[in-house]
This record gives structure tokens, sequence and C-alpha cells, in this order.
């Protein structure tokens, strides 16, 4: 074999390996890539999981409501907090605003350590203010809570 035949041969050997190298490469690359969509896709379903908690969570507090083991004020401010956390569907989003608009109405009343903190006189006149507000409210919130405690 002479020097120009050892040559050829050393040179298609080398350009042998490094093809398959850059095969392996490229396989890689692809494998990483496939991934990172698939951890893409995997995001959106735990969003819908948090809506899917929330709205779960909504229908409890409805249930709750219909059977006055809450007050529709609390109901109001927790569903207005939890509608938050996902776009209703249009079946959902007028009986949210109904609780939404509650909310907003109630938000000046003191909770926690600020009720606590309240004399027995100023608790009685918020008392009456909640439910002069609730009754003003009632039957929206009766016909929002129903709607809600069933497709939520």
């Amino acid at each position: 074999m002479s020097t120009y035949q050892l040559m050829l041969l050393s040179g298609a050997i080398v350009t042998g390996l490094l093809f398959i190298y850059a095969c392996i490469l490229a396989f890689r690359l692809k494998d990483n890539a496939k991934r990172k969509s698939q951890s893409v896709e995997f995001q959106p379903n735990s969003q819908s999981q948090s809506q899917l908690d929330a709205q779960q969570s909504i229908r409890v507090i409805a249930q709750a409501l219909l059977q006055k083991d809450l007050t529709p004020t609390e109901a109001a401010m927790r569903i207005a907090f939890l509608a938050q956390q996902f776009k209703p569907s249009e079946l959902q989003a007028k009986p949210i605003q109904a609780f939404q608009s509650l909310a907003m109405e109630t938000s000046h009343l003191p909770i926690l350590g600020a009720w606590k903190a309240l004399s027995t006189k100023e608790k009685s006149d918020y008392e009456k203010q909640r439910l002069a507000i609730e009754r003003s409210h009632e039957h929206d919130i009766e016909l929002a809570a129903n709607s809600l405690a069933k497709s939520a």
C-alpha cells in the first residue's frame, strides 16, 4: 500500500468516526428537546389542576352557604378570592359576579383581630350593616349559590 492510499484510508476512517460522533450528538440534542417539550406540556396540566381545585372549592363553599354553614358575606369573600385563581366559564361568570359584588360592598367590615378589638356597640353596628347589605343581595346570592353548587 502506498502512502497515498494509507492517507486516503486514514481520512476515510476519521471522517466515518466524526460522522458517527455527529449522529450521536444529534440524537442527544433531539432527545433533550423532546424532554423539554414534555415538561412544558406538563405545566398547563398543573395549572388546570389548580383551576379545578379552585372550582371545586367554590362548589363546596356554595353548598355550605345553602346549608347555612356560612354567612353570605363570608362565602362571598372566599368565592371572590378563589375566582381570581381561574377564568370562569360563561355559566359561572354571572353567579361569581354576584358574590364579588357582595364581597366588594362588605369589604369595609373589620375582620379577625380588628373585629376582636371593637367594642360591643361597634360590633352590633357593623353586624346591622352586614345584615342589611346581605338582605339587599339575598335573591342574587341564593340564585348564584344554587348555580355554583351544581356547576362550578
